[in-house]
């Protein structure tokens, strides 16, 4: 059945959808790298402001020099705000202005199909594919690459910087950080079939939901409301069970990230109080190695939540994939020729992905 299942996408694939529809808008691409990028350097300059603040007031040090530096780092994290903004907003075009040319491409192919592909879909399930499959892309071709670049930019950053303050600090945390990333890779699939299956059942409802309400007259002349009602509480019960085991699922990379650090924090305290009543470094120092622990973080928790909308995308792009697959099928009565001739009437641009 079209949608069924998620197969597992294979990662070229993932590079053709993005190069097919994001390169009308390279410049756009460009402008929200450009802005990420920014955004990761004055995330690691602030806490270097702090630990000479911090330094600074405890040797009792000049005011005018702490004022300077309380300013500084308001200024900075004020620009921060704005470039983080910025990026949304850029991010937020470029996701939607994408989605939107695959929507155009999926129902123009979907207009050009045989009946006999219609007759075993109602409107309503098409709708729901077509408009709610594509929506779980939007993040996937605006800002996942972007963002998983900028973390991991932002992860190395953070890493080398601990490396520079003590290079047991920085041999610890890169230890943790490796370890957190290889628990979040192997988990990276763990939520996509569910996901697939609650799509499929959120398609199943709205084609029901559909079907029923353009037979509405027919319904109450042969009263068949209670019967309708009982047939949409089943739908709506089926949908329920799905989206639940979905969450949990993905809940998983989430927990699984929250207890991670539990750990970090834990060693960063550690290290921070041991080198401290070393004399090894300073009480600055000491907030500088938490405050980079908790930047670290921000990073792997990005990883974390892409990793999510990946899952979800992994759905969305199988489920996009079985429209051609399943076209060309039903146009060659079971055999989809090998020079690809039975997908001529697909979009240009659908047939590279």
């Amino acid at each position: 059945m079209l949608g069924s299942g998620a197969p597992l996408v294979p990662r070229r694939q993932y590079l053709d959808l993005l190069l097919v529809y994001l390169r009308p808008h390279r410049l756009q691409a460009a402008l929200l790298t450009v802005l990420l990028l920014l955004t990761t350097g004055l995330q690691l300059l602030n806490p270097q402001i702090l630990r000479y603040f911090i330094d600074t007031a405890v040797e009792g040090g000049n005011v005018r020099m702490l004022l300077l530096a309380a300013g500084a780092f308001i200024v900075v994290a004020f620009i921060g705000q704005v470039l983080t903004v910025c990026a949304t907003y850029v991010g937020e075009w470029l996701g939607w202005t994408a989605t939107n040319a695959l929507r155009a491409d999926l129902a123009q192919h979907c207009l050009d199909l045989d009946m006999s592909f219609h007759n075993e879909r109602t409107p309503g399930e098409l709708i729901e594919r077509i408009d709610g499959d594509v929506t779980t892309l939007s993040n996937f071709f605006s800002r996942f690459v972007i963002l998983v670049v900028g973390s991991g930019l932002l992860l190395i950053g953070v890493l080398v910087l601990l490396f520079w303050e003590d290079w047991r600090v920085g041999l610890a945390l890169a230890l943790f950080a490796l370890f957190a990333l290889r628990v979040l890779w192997r988990l990276q699939h763990i939520a996509v079939p569910a996901l697939a299956e609650e799509r499929q059942a959120t398609a199943e409802l709205f084609g029901f939901l559909e079907e029923r309400l353009a037979g509405i007259r027919d319904l109450r002349a042969n009263g068949a409301g209670a019967y309708t009602m009982s047939r949409y509480h089943v739908h709506m019960r089926t949908l329920y069970r799905k989206a639940r085991r979905a969450w949990m699922r993905a809940e998983i990379v989430w927990m699984s990230t929250t207890m991670l650090f539990a750990i970090g924090y834990a060693l960063a305290f550690g290290l921070g109080a041991l080198l401290f009543r070393a004399d090894a470094i300073t009480i600055g120092t000491v907030y500088l190695i938490f405050h980079y622990t908790e930047l670290l973080r921000r990073p792997i928790e990005e990883l974390s939540s892409q990793l999510q909308d990946l899952q979800r995308a992994t759905a969305g792009i199988g489920r996009v994939e079985s429209y051609t697959i399943r076209a060309a099928h039903s146009r060659t009565g079971g055999a989809i020729p090998a020079d690809g001739t039975a997908r001529r009437r697909v979009p240009a641009r659908l047939i590279r992905v």
